[in-house]
């Protein structure tokens, strides 16, 4: 039987001559909250594809989305429903998991438009000139309201049980046969319990989700207009009974493998110790603060989570308590004598716990202390064993752990958080080890839970907000806060079982600590002209002033600041208050000058020596609360249920929605303040002081899991003359550009009295045009005939990456067709060319050959 499903089989369409892929409509993208990712964009594109066939109605009824863990499963759901609303006509979309945490948190993703995590555009969502509705039923009407999606969000087991056993006006199969229904599954591989077993005894849970899939089935059945959305990252193709099943349903598939591969994940780490379970916390601790502390140390706003994992409800609550107790209770001696130990024991070695421990000894230890009992205290824990822990404010408190004004850093739990949690701050998850199962069934558990942790955070550096690793092969400190630690026990049996779990999900594991691989210039190069005297070029940057940030709009700040009060008040914080009314009127809050100052305080980004950094045209916080451009010209209104006035506010909603309001402005200023922009004019630096030996400290992989075409490798240049290090450390793409060079190189040299190949090891970088982002080629090409000296920038770059990159090819090519662009040399022979990204993708790669050709062999002589 083939192995082929049907993702590939739309590959396979997509590359026909005479067939072009689906574009996505403009009004699906300008609807949501975030950005369509490459591959998110590719998942919409072929299911796209197979609604728009004749036979989509008995072949392609029931699609499955295969996709990785953290690889944003749910926009894709909320993409698809826009689609299917406005291009078949569906109005009426029930969502179901078989998790109550599952459907708490989907229903504030799909509904609650101040939520962080709200996944429509929280403006409303205006499709043609008419605003679209989302209301949530637990009845579909036979009658809907135009410009109207209608939601329902249930429990798998809820849903059986009300159509199983049908109550008078509910839920029943009579009632949903005239209406056209698209059903959205998720974690969907729980639904194919009838399909994985065929065996005659089975077991409780067993029968229970066999009957659930006959349920939904027999809902798909009901009329032939259904669609069923299935979202899952654990759908097991091993298992042949469900490959055949799932074969011609898999629309789209990402495995974990290529999201890591891909920069979309932390790196995962295992740190295996012989230390007992309070060694292991401590070291999470100071782990986790030294994270927090490099992240300050360059700007960047981190709260790092770590997650104690137990066997057992008794030994987690047990944990809490020593966890506790040992904050509580931290001297400076016990402190010094943990540090020194851990240098001692980790000294010869390149672990992150080395590096840790070091920079911990250069610290105040009373400072540090302070921090740790503040960062750690009672109120920073969420214990997810605990009885009330389904409560709201809790699901709330989980499903916003990233929020500034959260301030969870620690979560103590069993099984609950193994599926349907989405966290992006999680660090270190620590496996307390007394009494803890080895078996496979418990690692395949752990391998979920770290797979849910390798999701990768996204953070602002040198004004660049990046949703991709980018310190794999930089010799810096951040890494550490694009890594997740697993800090388990270094016992065989154990171990073995773990990292089969991990290869089963395909989750790649890099070594603790580092390899350096060095690359120095060939001294033949040494004695060249180029090598003494030449110079490389980049843009000036010039710093921008005062005058241009005098006012919240230069950030792209509103002054005029609205909040759902039920929502983003009520909720967030926990306030009891019964709600007098469904319906809501607006409200305007009074922001006098004491909640400002108040909420100024509880902020260190608003600590005036911060906060002068980024607006340099205040001379004071007075200035800052008083002008009317900043703080005093805000306004709040508030959507409030009907009964409630602002005079029903209590102090603390107050300043709860200040401080909301201070928190998105912050991130906005960080993101939209530029020290330095770009120039078109570009100087000469000597080529030697840019240019020089240099090294990178790779992570290997453990395992079997592996992404070749990331994998960095050495390889030897020593007899290519026109490469000028010895050693060429690159990936497979950079290999594969090397390659393509030396294909060439005859031709190139027939041309050009020199050629010469330069690796940029994170030397010259060049900056966007009128733009503060910055980014450093990866490679130069030098060449120089006898009227003219050209320097070529080269960029391989991953097809997955193309989209968001596309400021930077637009940069190169824009060396030679804009007019402004200015080279400061000794004479004017001095030419700068960019050509199009060298990518792993055929038709760009074509694309790439054409204006490699065009612009450097067939480009006259003159």
């Amino acid at each position: 039987m083939s192995r082929e499903i049907l993702h590939a089989q739309i590959e396979d369409e997509f590359s026909r001559i005479f067939v072009t892929p689906p574009d996505i409509p403009q009004y699906v993208p300008d609807n949501l909250n975030h950005e369509l990712r490459l591959y998110q964009e590719q998942a919409l594109r072929h299911f796209m594809f197979t609604q728009q066939s004749d036979a989509a109605d008995i072949a392609f009824n029931h699609q499955l989305f295969h996709m990785a863990t953290g690889s944003g499963k749910t926009l894709v759901l909320a993409a698809s429903i826009l689609y299917l609303y406005k291009e078949h006509g569906y109005r009426n979309f029930l969502f179901f998991a078989d998790s109550d945490a599952i459907v708490k948190k989907t229903i504030d993703n799909l509904t609650n438009s101040a939520s962080p995590k709200y996944l429509f555009n929280p403006l409303g969502i205006v499709i043609e000139g008419e605003t679209v509705q989302i209301k949530t039923v637990d009845v579909f009407p036979h009658q809907p309201a135009s410009n109207t999606i209608y939601l329902q969000v249930t429990s798998i087991q809820k849903l059986h049980g009300n159509l199983d056993e049908p109550k008078e006006n509910g839920l029943t199969y009579v009632t949903l046969e005239d209406l056209n229904i698209v059903m959205l599954a998720d974690e969907a591989h729980h639904y194919f319990a009838e399909t994985r077993r065929n065996q005659k005894r089975v077991s409780k849970q067993e029968a229970e989700a066999r009957s659930w899939e006959r349920t939904i089935e027999r809902l798909l059945s009901l009329n032939p207009k259904n669609r069923l959305l299935g979202f899952s990252a654990t759908f097991n193709l091993d298992n042949e009974l469900l490959f055949e099943k799932l074969q011609n349903r898999i629309v789209y598939q990402y495995d974990l493998t290529r999201f890591m591969g891909s920069g979309y994940s932390k790196n995962v780490v295992l740190l295996q110790a012989n230390e007992d379970d309070q060694q292991k916390i401590l070291n999470a601790v100071l782990l986790s603060q030294y994270r927090k502390y490099i992240a300050r140390d360059n700007g960047i706003d981190l709260k790092p989570i770590i997650l104690f994992k137990s066997n057992t409800i008794a030994k987690s609550l047990a944990t809490n308590h020593v966890f506790t107790d040992m904050i509580e209770n931290l001297t400076t001696r016990q402190l010094e004598e943990a540090i020194d130990k851990g240098i001692s024991l980790y000294a010869s070695t390149k672990s992150i716990l080395g590096k840790m421990f070091n920079y911990y000894k250069g610290l105040e230890l009373a400072t540090l202390i302070r921090d740790l009992q503040w960062d750690f205290a009672d109120e920073t824990i969420l214990n997810a064993n605990d009885s009330k822990f389904l409560s709201e404010e809790n699901t709330l408190l989980l499903n916003t752990l990233e929020e500034q004004d959260n301030p969870i850093r620690t979560i103590f739990a069993v099984a609950k958080l193994n599926e349907g949690w989405d966290v992006l701050n999680l660090f270190d998850i620590v496996r307390i080890s007394e009494g803890a199962s080895k078996t496979r069934n418990t690692t395949d558990s752990e391998a979920q839970l770290i797979g849910r942790g390798a999701r990768y955070y996204p953070f602002i550096y040198e004004g660049e907000k990046s949703y991709q690793r980018r310190f794999d092969m930089a010799d810096s400190d951040l890494k550490v806060i694009e890594m997740l630690h697993y800090h388990t026990i270094n016992e065989n049996a154990y171990i073995q079982n773990l990292y089969k779990s991990l290869e089963a999900a395909k989750i790649q594991i890099k070594e603790d600590g580092s390899t350096r691989l060095e690359a120095k210039i060939k001294s033949k190069f040494k004695l060249t002209d180029l090598y003494k005297y030449g110079k490389i070029y980049i843009n000036r940057v010039i710093s921008t002033t005062p005058d241009e940030y005098q006012a919240f709009e230069d950030y792209n700040v509103s002054s005029d600041f609205e909040m759902d009060y039920e929502t983003t008040v009520e909720k967030v914080y926990g306030t009891n208050r019964e709600v007098m009314s469904s319906r809501t009127h607006v409200i305007e809050m009074t922001v006098d000058r004491r909640l400002l100052q108040k909420a100024i305080q509880r902020n260190p980004f608003y600590h005036f020596c911060n906060l002068k950094k980024y607006i340099p045209s205040i001379s004071s916080i007075d200035e800052f609360i008083e002008n009317e451009n900043f703080l005093g010209g805000l306004k709040i209104t508030l959507i409030v249920p009907i009964g409630l006035t602002a005079k029903d506010l209590t102090p603390t909603e107050k300043l709860k929605t200040v401080e909301k309001f201070l928190s998105q402005a912050a991130n906005s200023i960080r993101l939209n303040y530029m020290k330095l922009k770009g120039t078109p004019v570009f100087y000469g630096v000597q080529f030697s002081e840019l240019i020089k030996d240099y090294y990178v400290e790779v992570n290997q992989v453990r395992g079997r899991v592996n992404t070749m075409h990331e994998v960095v490798q050495e390889r030897t240049m020593r007899d290519l003359d026109w490469y000028i290090y010895d050693k060429a450390i690159v990936n497979g793409l950079e290999r594969d550009l090397i390659d393509f060079i030396n294909n060439y190189i005859e031709t190139l040299q027939e041309k050009y009295e020199e050629v010469y190949l330069i690796r940029n090891e994170r030397k010259v970088r060049v900056t966007e045009i009128g733009g503060i982002r910055g980014f450093m080629p990866d490679f130069l090409l030098y060449l120089k005939d006898e009227n003219f000296t050209y320097q070529v920038f080269l960029e391989p770059k991953n097809s997955k990456l193309h989209e968001a990159d596309q400021w930077k090819e637009n940069f190169l090519l824009e060396l030679t067709t804009r007019d402004d662009i200015e080279v400061l040399s000794e004479n004017e022979n001095m030419r700068l060319i960019g050509i199009k990204f060298y990518s792993d993708d055929e038709e760009k790669r074509r694309n790439f050959k054409e204006d490699f050709k065009e612009k450097l062999i067939d480009l006259p002589s003159t």
